[in-house]
């Protein structure tokens, strides 16, 4: 224990001492303190390639303290903070960036693409648009994380450094994002096109450009898109998964090769794995749900999923583990608690179905299903006037399987 202690306090000695900017700093006269602001700036940078983004932001912030007038400070400490999943203290400091130097057109770009993550659409395109109309080039001193990088499902992430004469493309792209967001079609079919025409060489904004045209019913459009992405990066695997789903079944054979042999991309064993469930492989798509949960662990709906695979198995208790985290990790899926329910009365614990039940009914959701198996479990449990309820509002929701147990339970209740 003295020994843990130990290593904590020389850690957070070494943060004190190099990480923030010390009183004595202070007092300095101001072109040293400029000087020392601008060597934390440094240390800030150095941290941020590292992906050190909460020392980075540790760095700016003793930057910042020293000397608050540099809008790239405040620019750099934004990106550090967004990375950090800070997107509310990054949109102060690109504001703060933008008070400074209202000419700072980097920091409008990033402020837009967080307006666009916070789903502020209207405030985004705004933001995009000032940028496409006023705009010939972004200059800056500032290191840059490209905004233009996707994940595996398509969502705009920060990582690389960007190219600043790339950058207008990716205005155009992000743009083309938050209209397709907003239902304006024609828009973003012409800002995807203008965002390949300026870059050509990013398989990213062919796939995203796909994914449209897929949207539109352009199936050979959005054909044409993957290929031209394989076209500068033959193992794109966004390009390549949704590609499959368009050609025949021999290049998908050979399209599989490549996505599984990779062994790392999620929606792929995620893919195959509902194929499994839908023909009654379930230890196969429990294999795979396994892959694909080992690569993205907080992927609610395979969590929901893999735990529907495994009560297939009779394996209930481990079913509702899946069940429990995945509606934790989403509470959106509340379909989850009928689940729970099910598998509690498949291990004759009738209480706690009811409970689950419950939950989801008081979701204001109705449906006959979840009443009659509501109706079950307090039939079960030796409620039959609860049950009687239950079943009855499941027959008058459409649910005719109900009508025999309604007739048996209330029977016995007269």
């Amino acid at each position: 224990m003295q020994k843990v202690l130990l290593l904590l306090w020389v850690f957070t000695l070494a943060i004190t001492t190099t990480g923030i900017a010390q009183n004595s700093d202070l007092y300095a006269s101001p072109s040293e303190r400029k000087s020392i602001a601008a060597d934390y700036y440094e240390k800030g940078n150095r941290a941020s390639k590292r992906e050190q983004f909460p020392l980075a932001v540790v760095y700016y912030d003793s930057a910042i303290r020293l000397y608050g007038g540099n809008s790239d400070y405040y620019f750099a400490r934004g990106q550090a903070k967004e990375l950090a999943d800070n997107n509310i203290g990054a949109l102060a400091d690109f504001e703060a960036a933008l008070r400074i130097d209202p000419q700072h057109y980097t920091a409008m770009f990033k402020r837009a693409l967080v307006y666009l993550k916070q789903k502020n659409y209207k405030q985004a395109a705004q933001d995009f648009t000032f940028l496409i109309n006023n705009v010939e080039t972004f200059e800056t001193k500032a290191i840059v994380f490209k905004g233009a990088s996707y994940d595996e499902k398509g969502e705009m992430i920060f990582s690389g450094i960007a190219t600043l004469e790339d950058m207008m493309a990716d205005v155009y792209l992000a743009r083309a994002q938050t209209y397709e967001q907003m239902g304006f079609s024609t828009p973003t079919m012409l800002d995807y096109d203008k965002a390949i025409s300026l870059n050509n060489h990013e398989p990213n904004y062919y796939v995203h450009r796909g994914l449209f045209k897929l949207k539109k019913e352009d199936a050979a459009g959005a054909e044409a898109d993957f290929r031209n992405a394989l076209e500068i990066d033959q193992f794109h695997r966004l390009a390549l998964y949704n590609l499959s789903f368009l050609v025949d079944a021999d290049e998908k054979n050979e399209i599989d090769k490549i996505l599984y042999g990779v062994g790392d991309f999620a929606m792929a064993y995620s893919r195959r794995a509902f194929e499994n469930y839908q023909k009654g492989n379930y230890e196969e798509a429990l294999l795979d749900y396994d892959s694909a949960l080992q690569i993205k662990r907080d992927n609610a709906n395979d969590l929901m999923n893999r735990g529907m695979v495994k009560a297939k198995l009779d394996r209930h208790k481990d079913a509702i583990k899946d069940f429990e985290t995945s509606v934790y990790t989403d509470n959106t899926l509340t379909r989850n608690f009928v689940l729970i329910g099910n598998s509690f009365q498949e291990l004759n614990n009738y209480p706690q179905a009811v409970t689950y039940y419950q939950r989801y009914l008081r979701s204001g959701t109705g449906d006959g299903v979840v009443y009659y198996n509501l109706g079950l479990a307090y039939m079960k449990a030796k409620k039959d006037d609860l049950a009687c309820e239950a079943l009855r509002k499941a027959y008058d929701l459409g649910e005719e399987r109900a009508e025999p147990a309604l007739e048996q339970v209330c029977f016995r209740l007269e």
